[in-house]
Order: C-alpha cells, then structure tokens, then sequence
C-alpha cells in the first residue's frame, strides 16, 4: 500500500495551493514519511499542510489530537526538537488542547496572532462544553462544508448515545439531520427527521421545514396531514403553503431557469453536459463519508 496523499500531494514540496488561488511558500522542512490525521483520513507532510488542516477543521479536533506520535513525528521528520518538546510538556503539564494548539501554530507562521487567537478561542468553547455538544457541533460543521452523508452518519451516532442530554437538544440533532438529508436531495428522510425534531423541540423553524419538505415531493397528504397534526388551522396551513410558492418563484430561480431553458433552446449541448457533470461532482463530494 502506497503512502497516503498529502493534502495537496506529495508533489507540493515548494509550494501548495490554498483557497482563492493563493500560493503559500513552505518554509519548514519536508517530511519523508507523512503524519496520518485518522479523522480526516489524509496525510501531511509539512507544518504548513498540518497548519491548514487545523485552521479548517477546528471543530474536528479531540483531546486526542495531543498525542506523543505527533510529538515524535515532528521531532523526527520535520526536524523541530524544540517543538516537540515545548508540546511534550504541554502535555506533561495536562495542558489543555487550545494551549497545545496554539504552541503548534505559533511554530509554522502560517496563522498570524489573532487568526490563531480566534481558533484558541473556539476551541477553549469546546472544552467547556459536554461531549454530547461537542460530537454536535462537529456534526454540524459536515453540513456547513456541504458534506452531508457524513453529516447523516454522525447525527445518528448521536441519536444512539444513550447519554443525550434534554429533548430540545435531540430535537436540534433531528432537525440538523434533516438539513443534511435536504442537501442529498432525500426529502423523505429530512421530513421524516424535521417532524421528529419538532415534537421535541416545537421550533416553528422545524416544522416549517417539515412542510418545505412535503412541497418539495409534492405529497400534499403529507403537508396537510402534518399541519393537522401540529395544531395549525386550515387557513394557517394555506398560508405556509402561499408562502412556500413564493420560495419556488424568487428571482434567483428565475434567471436559473431561464439559463437552462436557454441552453436546450440553442441546443448548446456541450454546456448542457458540463453542467451536468459539474452537479454530480458537487453530489458525489457531498455523500462522502
């Protein structure tokens, strides 16, 4: 089996490619071997490249993440002994993963002070707060990268922890589950989930949600017979179905539509099929797990 992929590849020893287009230079020594960052599944071989992956993936971080493999990887590929050893006593010391973090970023110059200020921050949010709403929050941050399906499979792992919190909590996990199954086009489970949320958490946002839901499969039973069920009257039930067609006619779907009518009118089928191609990449992306 051949070494893990870098998170640019193992070919960026001089510079990889960050967002928007910028090039960053890679000062630090080049490992021979990789660092494996099991959550994230890649390989790293810079500080730089392993300074990006906490940058972008705060929220994926574990007290585990302060380990001696780490320590020794350092010491012994990338070459920083003194390092190393500030984080060993780190660790030593029972220092908390937002010190950790920080000596780390400190060492790259990849973050400035306030940037790894911020992410200091957010983590020290995260260590006051249960497990439970932390595995949350991670959840929740798939869904903000639009990776949904691994979205899905922690809100379920959630929903079978025997130790959740309160109902309003849970309700917050279903209807987050139901977000994610909206963005893999599965109306079905995501009404499914926004119905279970709102019986927990009875957030108007949930079963408005619900209803989009049933729109968007075109099962007006199951809009009528879910508005029944939650206690709203026939008129407020129209209403929620007037203001859910005016979401289907907003100028942005307008100019969409009549983009795609255009390309089938002038028969432009080479910009049809990269369209085409372009969308199911981005929901191949997203049913990552």
């Amino acid at each position: 089996m051949g070494l893990p992929d870098g998170i640019f590849g193992r070919e960026s020893v001089e510079v990889w490619e960050k967002t928007m287009g910028e090039l960053i230079l890679c000062n630090q020594n080049m490992a021979a071997f990789p660092y494996y960052v099991e959550e994230a599944a890649i390989g790293v071989y810079s500080l730089e490249e392993l300074s990006y992956y906490i940058c972008h993936n705060v929220y994926l971080l574990r007290s585990d993440f302060m380990n001696e493999d780490l320590c020794n990887w350092l010491e012994r590929e990338l070459k920083l002994k003194d390092a190393a050893d500030a984080l060993r006593e780190i660790v030593r010391k029972g220092g908390t993963l937002s010190e950790f973090v920080t000596c780390l970023l400190s060492q790259s110059g990849y973050c400035d002070r306030m940037q790894i200020a911020q992410i200091a921050q957010q983590i020290a949010e995260l260590e006051h707060k249960s497990e439970y709403e932390c595995s949350k929050i991670r959840a929740d941050r798939y869904v903000t990268n639009g990776r949904y399906a691994a979205a899905v499979s922690a809100y379920r792992a959630l929903l079978a922890d025997q130790e959740a919190e309160n109902p309003i909590l849970v309700g917050n996990v279903w209807h987050n589950m139901g977000k994610a199954y909206t963005g893999l086009f599965r109306f079905r489970e995501a009404a499914d989930c926004y119905r279970k949320a709102y019986g927990l958490n009875e957030n108007p946002e949930s079963l408005r949600e619900c209803l989009y839901a049933y729109r968007c499969l075109h099962d007006d039973d199951g809009f009528k017979n879910t508005a029944a069920e939650c206690g709203m009257t026939a008129e407020e039930a129209a209403e929620a179905a007037h203001r859910l067609s005016e979401l289907s006619r907003t100028e942005e779907i307008r100019q969409f539509e009549e983009q795609v009518d255009g390309l089938f009118a002038d028969g432009q089928e080479d910009e049809i099929a990269g369209m085409l191609a372009e969308w199911k990449d981005t929901y191949r992306k997203n049913c990552r797990i």
